[in-house]
């Protein structure tokens, strides 16, 4: 995978230079602290640092010079690539960085010939909706999904169809994506 530089902008002031890269089993404990907050929340299931170490080959992150400001994994499902704990920093949200982290891991699925990109979700699906995602009935889910849930946590299944030659667009102008060869 590519190194990207992404540039999130404040509102009235200069663009911060984010580079978004393969994680490395040193970034466990920083990705376990930046999903903390999400896992006491309920919206993200905890892992033991050993574990994502272990599946460190899994993720992508977004750093803002040392500090990882979001990451995001993605792990196979079927005929399809499954994104699972998504987070960005709480003072870094609403800058396109998800959304960007979101669109590498639709490139990756698209690369592999996958037919759909999904996310598991207990925040709510408005904020997938609003990236293409539809919500997967639960009569409708395949078998190879179904293992992705996990008992009791009452998670939302949305699908991200990739059958079309249409790539979506997850950029926003706060947060470009620029792609640099490593």
């Amino acid at each position: 995978m590519r190194e990207s530089v992404l540039t999130a902008s404040r509102s009235g002031s200069a663009p911060d230079v984010l580079v978004a890269r393969p994680a490395r089993p040193e970034d466990a404990e920083q990705i376990a602290l930046l999903s903390a907050p999400f896992v006491e929340r309920g919206l993200l299931v905890a892992r033991a640092q050993a574990e994502l170490a272990a599946r460190s080959q899994d993720f992508v992150v977004a750093c803002e010079g040392d500090r990882l400001v979001g990451c995001a994994g993605v792990a196979p499902a079927g005929d399809s690539l499954v994104v699972y704990n998504l987070c960005i920093a709480a003072d870094r949200q609403g800058r396109g960085i998800g959304r960007d982290l979101v669109g590498m891991a639709e490139s990756t699925a698209r690369r592999l010939g996958c037919s759909a990109l999904l996310a598991l979700t207990r925040h709510g699906g408005k904020w997938f909706g609003q990236l293409g995602f539809t919500e997967v009935p639960a009569n409708e889910t395949r078998d190879e999904w179904r293992a992705l849930f996990r008992p009791g946590r009452k998670s939302s299944l949305y699908r991200l169809s990739l059958t079309s030659e249409q790539s979506g667009n997850r950029s926003t102008p706060a947060c470009r994506l620029k792609q640099t060869k490593e």
